[in-house]
Order: C-alpha cells, then structure tokens, then sequence
C-alpha cells in the first residue's frame, strides 16, 4: 500500500490547454483573453490564441475594407436641386 500512496505522489501532471484540452510541457497565457493554450492553437511569438488571433486578423481587414470604401467614394451630386 505505500508505494501506491508514493505513486500516486509522484505522478506529475501536466497542464492542459483550454483549446484543444490536451496535456502539453508548456502552456501560453493569452494576452488578449488570458487563456492558457498550447503552441499548437495560437502563436506564442505574439502572445495570442487561435481566437483572438483570428478577431485581430478579422479587425485588420475590416479596417483595411473601411479605407478602401473612403478612396473609392465620390462626391455626391444633388440633381433634385
């Protein structure tokens, strides 16, 4: 029995990514939403999950769309004047 209890003692257990649910070495924590993923579901360079990753990707081209809509607008004429 008490190599049991020391077994059990000694297993480590690793963290598990609140993505994807798997047990890795090191976890990230999201800047954006503070969730803690694994290399796999988002970059670890800019600190960012999958999703959040995705929104800020999503946010740049909205943006990008809005300035392109402002360049292609021409004035408009009122003709009922």
């Amino acid at each position: 029995m008490p190599n049991e209890n020391l077994s059990r003692c000694m297993v480590n257990i690793m963290p598990e990514c609140e993505i994807c649910g798997e047990e890795a070495d090191k976890l990230i924590v999201c800047k954006s939403c503070g969730c803690k993923f694994c290399e796999d579901c988002g970059s670890p360079v800019e600190k960012l999950c999958e999703f959040c990753s995705e929104e800020d990707e999503y946010d740049e081209d909205w943006d990008l769309d809005d300035e392109d809509l402002d360049e292609d607008e021409e004035p408009e004429d009122d003709e009922d004047e």
